[in-house]
């Protein structure tokens, strides 16, 4: 790209100067410069980039002399580009004008006379804390625009006021609250809706002697001469502002619903009766999931709820966490509905992703999503590469998220390379796009849920890989949870806090983890709905079975730490909680969380045994594993042939020869 900078370094006011590279691309990069006049400054910055198409080149060229008034702007088309990453940006947008309808209501919601005073100038020696414009072009799972946001937040960490944790914690739930609920829907036959709350932080009142005043983002100018606001409520950023709306939340519950339970284990739970009804309310921030079987304390609920904050209503749940939620139903002979299976997926996310990082979705996907028994070296200095180390951590990251949320099947995988975040390696790389490129050839597989009425409530899985790390020789615990049938738990970690000798010991801590994590979902569901059913628990060791159900503690046990031990009194006696079952390790469902599995296992094996009751697989990848099944048996039967025709060949050569032998 030629150099956009003049050499006589003339400012231009707003400053924008454009070079095209002409390369054979689809899309070209535009370099802006902007005016350096605001930060007093003759540098120019350089730090901001816009990515347009050639489409685009007449709306960006016709800002170059204008004032970029929005109502310069010809339309409200939609352009999809990357979200703005500055104030700037923003304004060169091909969508300025809708960047400046969010940026508007933004302001405006800030400055209701309940929240915030507007200010012109600030009192001499009083605290002000910059603020900034984060912009998001919020998508629906279909990929198609939902809104323009741009959230005005403030840079709490320059408060220098002293807060205690007390005062900074905000609970949030755990992602498998939110399946567990999902699946207390199927089992009581309750429908999830779904409530955002708007602007949730600026509805929490500040105390009086905690408030502070806020400068607006740099390069914004108000249409009354406003340079900031003191601030009434909290504002997205702040340290304390999370805290004040999770106490606001909590009241508007127990004051209006004072029927319902606040979870003893999570916060954010919310579980009751209405009028005989059951009722669960899960809190996420500023998302409200209500489930209930009856319309007339939905209807309650939707009053309260609107005329206490700011609030959009989305109907039944179909939308959460950037996860695509698809609630099947059947209709009751009264007319009510109640849902009969809900499925979860990622799928546009991974498609996202893809594009990111420039995935080349046209080449033959990797049947698995890690070679078998992949082991990388420990990094050297030599292989260390600090320019990969963003992008890996990014890769990584989407992946935790998208094998957290329902893709279960690549989560040993993506946390095996988690490990290298800090020294990131090529092979490191390489080895995450391979999974990433196995989810994309996978995207269509769900997370899918449904009641079964004769499988337990609770039952585990556990399984471990004894020394799987080569390089720490570390072992592997792998587990997972169902709820009558529906995955809702699952995880992968190393036991760093001791290394197991033999393959027994580390059953036996892979097991007491297990128990553990099993435990607190056990307490959740006990606190709202008494049950004296123990959880199953499945080991595919027959020794650990013995070892946890036996009186008397082995002596070659005695050198574990005393933690794990709980998981003997979790299997007898008066607080036994679990009953320890032996199965055989191909059925084991745990399996897959603690190492690669060979492409036969993690195909057709864990179709057949796991991935059927862990994922919905549809149609596709079926027919692809017969398809691979078939071309395995073509060349397994042209081997066959050719080896046949060759002993054939051989044999009249021998025969020929014979016969000279006797002529001669």
């Amino acid at each position: 790209m030629c150099s956009a900078k003049p050499a006589d370094r003339q400012k231009y006011h707003p400053a924008v100067i454009v070079s095209v590279d002409h390369k054979p691309q689809v899309q070209h990069r535009y370099q802006v410069y902007f005016d350096s006049a605001d930060s007093h400054s003759t540098q120019y910055a350089d730090t901001d980039a816009v990515i347009i198409s050639p489409d685009q080149k007449a709306m960006l060229l016709a800002l170059r002399d204008a004032d970029s008034d929005p109502a310069d702007f010809p339309s409200d088309a939609f352009m999809d580009e990357p979200d703005p990453a500055t104030y700037r940006q923003a304004r060169l947008s091909p969508n300025w004008r809708q960047w400046h309808k969010a940026i508007q209501s933004e302001i405006d919601g800030i400055l209701q006379p309940d929240r915030a005073d507007p200010v012109t100038a600030f009192p001499p020696g009083s605290t002000v804390l910059p603020s900034k414009f984060v912009f998001k072009l919020k998508k629906l799972t279909d990929g198609s625009l939902d809104k323009f946001k741009a959230r005005c937040t403030t840079r709490g960490d320059m408060d220098r006021t002293f807060y205690e944790e007390a005062e900074t914690f905000a609970p949030t739930p755990q992602l498998t609250t939110f399946r567990l609920l999902l699946a207390l829907c199927l089992k009581h036959r309750l429908m999830p809706y779904h409530y955002d709350v708007s602007q949730a932080f600026l509805q929490a009142l500040i105390p009086e002697d905690e408030r502070y005043y806020v400068r607006f983002p740099k390069g914004y100018i108000h249409p009354k001469g406003y340079v900031g606001a003191y601030m009434k409520k909290a504002l997205y950023g702040h340290r304390t502002s999370g805290r004040l709306w999770s106490e606001t939340a909590h009241r508007f519950m127990t004051d209006r619903y004072p029927t319902l339970s606040r979870s003893t284990y999570d916060e954010c739970l919310y579980i009751g009766w209405i009028d005989t009804q059951l009722f669960i309310v899960l809190i996420y921030v500023d998302d409200f999931i209500v489930a209930c079987a009856d319309e007339l304390s939905r209807a309650r609920f939707h009053t309260d709820i609107m005329s206490t904050f700011q609030a959009t209503y989305s109907g039944v749940l179909n939308q959460f966490l950037q996860l695509r939620v698809d609630v099947q139903t059947e209709t009751l002979p009264t007319g009510e509905s109640y849902p009969t299976r809900i499925e979860l997926s990622h799928e546009r996310s991974i498609t996202d992703l893809c594009a990111k990082f420039s995935i080349n979705t046209d080449k033959q996907p990797p049947r698995s999503p890690m070679t078998e028994g992949l082991s990388l070296p420990i990094p050297s200095p030599d292989t260390i590469d600090r320019s990969i180390e963003t992008p890996l951590r990014s890769l990584i990251y989407s992946l935790l998220w998208l094998a957290r949320t329902v893709r279960p099947d690549i989560y040993y995988h993506v946390t095996y390379l988690a490990q290298f975040c800090h020294q990131p390696t090529v092979e490191a790389l390489t080895a995450a796009k391979r999974i990433l490129h196995y989810a994309y050839s996978t995207r269509d597989y769900t997370l899918a849920m449904a009641i079964d009425s004769a499988a337990p409530q609770l039952t585990a899985f556990c399984d471990s890989d004894h020394a799987g790390d080569t390089a720490t020789r570390n072992s592997v615990s792998g587990y997972c949870l169902y709820f009558h049938g529906m995955l809702i738990d699952w995880w992968s970690k190393k036991q760093k806090s001791c290394t197991a000798l033999h393959s027994t010991e580390a059953e036996y801590v892979a097991m007491s983890e297990a128990c553990t994590s099993a435990l607190a979902i056990y307490n959740t569901l006990t606190e709202f709905f008494p049950s004296d059913e123990l959880i199953t628990i499945n080991v595919d060791n027959s020794a650990v079975q013995t070892l946890v159900t036996q009186r008397a503690l082995s002596s070659k046990l005695k050198h574990i730490a005393v933690r794990y031990h709980a998981v003997r009194n979790w299997c007898q006696g008066p607080l036994r909680k679990f009953t320890p079952v032996w199965i055989p390790t191909d059925d084991n469902q745990s399996d897959i969380f603690t190492k690669a599995l060979p492409i036969t296992k993690h195909g057709v094996p864990i179709i057949d045994k796991f991935t059927a009751r862990l994922l919905d697989i549809k149609d596709r990848r079926v027919k692809l594993v017969e398809k691979l099944r078939a071309a395995e048996a073509q060349q397994l039967h042209a081997q066959q042939q050719q080896l046949q025709q060759q002993q054939r060949q051989d044999e009249i050569v021998l025969a020929s020869l014979q016969r000279q032998n006797l002529i001669g």
